[in-house]
């Protein structure tokens, strides 16, 4: 198993667990179909992510809207993406054009983490050497 240095970023993207309130106050859950067609649109992008839904005890977020604190409950959708200005763009547009409309939000969150190194664990044997200078 070896560190490698990649010129990746993690992206953390927030997506809501319910609608906005409607014009009577209500909040409607977000269909499951949602996430999962956000997740496999951004793993053809980006050949794949983690989808978390929490069904109990899911995350919490909180902002300020015109003076008032408002919270929202969150699933989270993690990927890996190529660390340069054209993906960070791409992620930027799909949020606005899409992700915006998809979940009814005035706004979507995305954390932008980077670059980070990666581990990838293969079902291969490795030959050890005496020193161990390679693990």
């Amino acid at each position: 198993m070896m560190l490698e240095s990649s010129r990746f970023a993690t992206v953390l993207i927030c997506l809501p667990m319910f609608y906005n309130p409607d014009e009577h106050g209500k909040r409607k859950p977000v269909e499951d179909e949602n996430f999962v067609q956000t997740a496999e649109e951004i793993s053809k992008k980006f050949g794949g992510g983690t989808l978390f839904v929490f069904k109990t005890d899911s995350p919490r977020g909180f902002w300020w809207d015109r003076g008032i604190v408002c919270e929202d409950v969150h699933a989270l959708l993690e990927v890996d993406v190529p660390h340069t200005t054209d993906s960070q763009a791409w992620l930027k547009k799909y949020a606005r054009d899409v992700l915006i409309k998809r979940f009814r939000q005035k706004a979507i969150h995305m954390k932008y983490i980077g670059p980070v190194g990666t581990i990838e664990v293969r079902d291969e044997t490795v030959a050890e050497t005496s020193d161990h200078s390679e693990l």
